[in-house]
């Protein structure tokens, strides 16, 4: 049997910090798997991050990468704090991976009377739906690819069947590839990927950008086993920026906003994506989820997603209720 390895006994093995494996895994140098809550790295990929030549010696970026900022440090006393949360009804957990949006969302909400305050739990959007329709969080902001109008409201449905739940739309956005300036690999469609000389750098399963990946190779009958790296995975838009701006993956998946911290790259547009705040329709006759629903209306909220490169607010605000 095959040797797993926690994150502590790989930072005794590798001489480092703990924090510093976490930060590899993140950059999506070091290949990890989620065990549960827990996060194992195999030997395989071990031996894997240890053959990878160092950034500093084969390619260097054109100007200093910046740090991996969306996705939150964890915590010991996280899992008591939601437990908290739950078991006492001072707050509600928000799950998402779209942290940027999640601190914006709470801080403006904070303003606002008879308001809860946000504990935000990163999940993927599957795991996010997942934990909502068994109650363990009260809402999921979600961001699913689109290829016609109203299929994210489906994507949603699906994973929450026989539920009654509110959508407010937050924006719409642009999911595509992360690439060297220039292109200098000519990678224009799913099929460049397929090429040896490509090297891929995915988003974990359950992800809405790894789900449209998942389907658009099973629409065009491309196997995953023939792009190099399609089971690289990497837990965030940043760690997926980052990875191909060091020169560590040739093409990555992410959203077009986050381009402005990353000089180094261009963008090869792929979809649109919607992401949408998500809760049950019986949470709206607290007065808690109609701030939320004013909140997010607000033209103060709108004003705030407009740095963000890319959101489309026109329809920010908008309500869709979905009856089971």
């Amino acid at each position: 049997m095959e040797k797993i390895y926690t994150t502590q006994e790989v930072a005794d093995q590798l001489k480092i910090k703990k924090s510093t494996v976490y930060e590899l895994i993140k950059r999506g140098e070091l290949r990890a798997n989620k065990v549960g809550k827990q996060i194992r790295i195999s030997q395989d990929q071990l031996d894997e991050y240890l053959k990878v030549p160092n950034s500093s010696s084969s390619f260097q970026a054109d100007e200093p990468l910046p740090g991996i900022m969306d996705i939150p440090l964890f915590t010991a006393d996280s899992a008591i704090r939601q437990m908290d949360y739950l078991l006492n009804a001072s707050g509600l957990i928000i799950s998402s991976q779209e942290s940027r949006v999640v601190e914006l969302f709470r801080s403006q909400l904070s303003l606002r009377p008879d308001s809860l305050p946000i504990l935000h739990s990163y999940m993927n959007d599957y795991n996010s739906l997942y934990s909502l329709y068994y109650e363990k969080t009260h809402m999921a902001l979600t961001s699913f690819c689109t290829l016609r109008e109203g299929q994210e409201i489906q994507q949603i449905q699906s994973l929450l069947p026989g539920k009654e739940i509110v959508i407010l739309h937050i924006c719409s956005l642009q999911a595509g590839f992360y690439i060297r300036k220039g292109n200098p690999k000519g990678i224009h469609t799913l099929k460049d990927l397929c090429r040896p000389d490509i090297r891929f750098i995915n988003r974990e399963k359950g992800n809405g950008y790894r789900i449209y990946m998942d389907s658009s190779l099973s629409a065009q009958s491309i196997e995953k086993t023939a792009i190099p790296g399609y089971q690289r995975e990497c837990l965030s838009h940043m760690s997926s920026a980052n990875a191909v701006a060091s020169g560590a993956a040739d093409a990555g998946i992410g959203d077009i906003s986050h381009l402005a911290a990353y000089p180094q790259l261009d963008y090869v547009p792929l979809s649109s994506a919607s992401m949408d705040l998500v809760f049950s329709k019986e949470a709206l006759n607290h007065p808690a989820f109609q701030r939320i629903a004013d909140t997010i209306s607000s033209k103060e909220f709108k004003s705030g997603l407009l740095p963000f490169n890319g959101y489309e607010i026109g329809k920010t605000g908008n309500c869709t209720f979905v009856d089971h």
